[in-house]
């Protein structure tokens, strides 16, 4: 029987279900007196919202209609950690980390086929690291510095070579990849954080955007909680959404890196307490590299705490931005998030008991880790209140 719930307030309560917790929409807007700022800055409209969102606060209604996960069945067993992409067709591409392996599942949940296998030779990968879909339905396999290419039948069509190192990359509009840089710690003028596009063949094109990089020490740099990064969605086929997270604007350029829209969001600017630097010391470096002990270089810490971590786009070109939490809730499943319409208009507040993997034709697709199982589960839900979720 399908379960149904409430993104919003729900707390997860099993592998399968979650608590209701408050109604699913608020009706009483906040659109009366709401206004954002618009002006022209070279050439670009430039969007600034208030604080409050237009439409006030919204959680989505949610049916919990497909699980795909079985210990029984190797099929559909995922040990450890999985992402998820979904094609236009409902198709599920799952790349099961535990298994190594990339799995495709018809909109159904019946298993279809496995994308290639482990190896170094053609169409095989030595670890898959997710699986990103063009417009045409090409499945791109990261592994590494490279991409593995399956067509929509799944038979192999090539390999791309990547020939810059990117710690996060997408497929970008116009079949351009999309990957931010992992900065560089002997970079005259200190290290930067830059958002690079690369053609389909993997060669660099532009750099989109550069940022300072905080964490940085001479000979050494620490990434941690609080080091702010660049993260980036796509907007559409050919636009793409990006921002670093220490300055609450967020830029759209096209296919050939022209801007297009800027927009920010009022919020004031929030310091980084004592208690947060300790914690971050003992339990909030996740990667570090260059000379010297990680336990006693200097953190380099901003002057506030970043504003969001990540973006999430949904078809129609909405941006759900995850608000940043302070490592003193490092450990809170729920998620707050600002959402905007591909114009740039402050839309909602959300708040979310997971961050979902895909948001997509009125659905809302979850990996979720069943640990007294031993695997994660891919769980999709219908979106029963979509129509009633505003785009503009």
């Amino acid at each position: 029987m399908a379960k149904k719930a409430t993104l919003s307030v729900a707390l997860v309560a099993s592998a399968f279900g979650l608590v209701l917790s408050f109604p699913s929409c608020s009706k009483k807007a906040a659109e009366a007196g709401w206004q954002a700022e618009i002006e022209v800055v070279d050439g670009v409209k430039t969007v600034r919202n208030p604080e409050t969102p237009r439409y006030g606060r919204f959680a989505f209604d949610l049916v919990e209609d497909l699980v795909i996960g079985d210990e029984k069945d190797e099929a559909y067993f995922f040990p450890g950690h999985a992402l998820l992409n979904v094609d236009g067709q409902g198709r599920f591409f799952v790349c099961d980390w535990g298994n190594r392996r990339v799995q495709v599942y018809d909109e159904n949940g019946l298993y279809v086929r496995a994308l290639g296998r482990q190896g170094q030779g053609p169409g095989e990968y030595v670890m898959p690291g997710g699986v990103l879909l063009d417009a045409a339905g090409n499945a791109h396999i990261t592994s590494g510095r490279s991409f593995v290419v399956f067509g929509p039948d799944g038979v192999f069509r090539k390999n791309i070579l990547i020939k810059t190192f990117l710690s996060t990359k997408i497929l970008g509009p116009g079949g351009t990849i999309v990957g931010a840089t992992q900065p560089n710690i002997q970079e005259e003028g200190g290290p930067k954080n830059r958002l690079v596009q690369l053609s389909p063949e993997g060669e660099t094109l532009r750099t989109l955007a550069e940022f300072p990089a905080f964490g940085a020490s001479p000979g050494q740099m620490l990434l941690h909680w609080y080091s702010g990064n660049l993260p980036f969605s796509l907007r559409s086929e050919d636009s793409l959404y990006y921002g670093f997270s220490l300055d609450y604007k967020i830029y759209v350029v096209d296919g050939e890196g022209r801007p297009l829209l800027a927009f920010s969001k009022a919020e004031k600017e929030q310091g980084i307490t004592g208690e947060e630097a300790d914690l971050t010391r003992t339990d909030g470096i996740w990667a570090w590299y260059g000379q010297g002990d990680p336990k006693t270089a200097p953190l380099g810490m901003p002057d506030h705490r970043p504003f969001f971590t990540s973006f999430l786009s949904d078809d129609l070109g909405r941006l759900y931005v995850v608000r940043f939490k302070p490592i003193t809730e490092k450990d809170v499943t729920k998620s707050d998030i600002d959402v905007f319409s591909r114009d740039g208009y402050y839309l909602y507040r959300m708040t979310w008991p997971f961050v979902p993997q895909v948001i997509k034709n009125g659905f809302l697709y979850e990996v979720r880790q069943d640990e007294e199982a031993g695997l994660a589960r891919i769980i999709r839900h219908r979106i029963t209140n979509w129509g009633e979720f505003k785009a503009d």
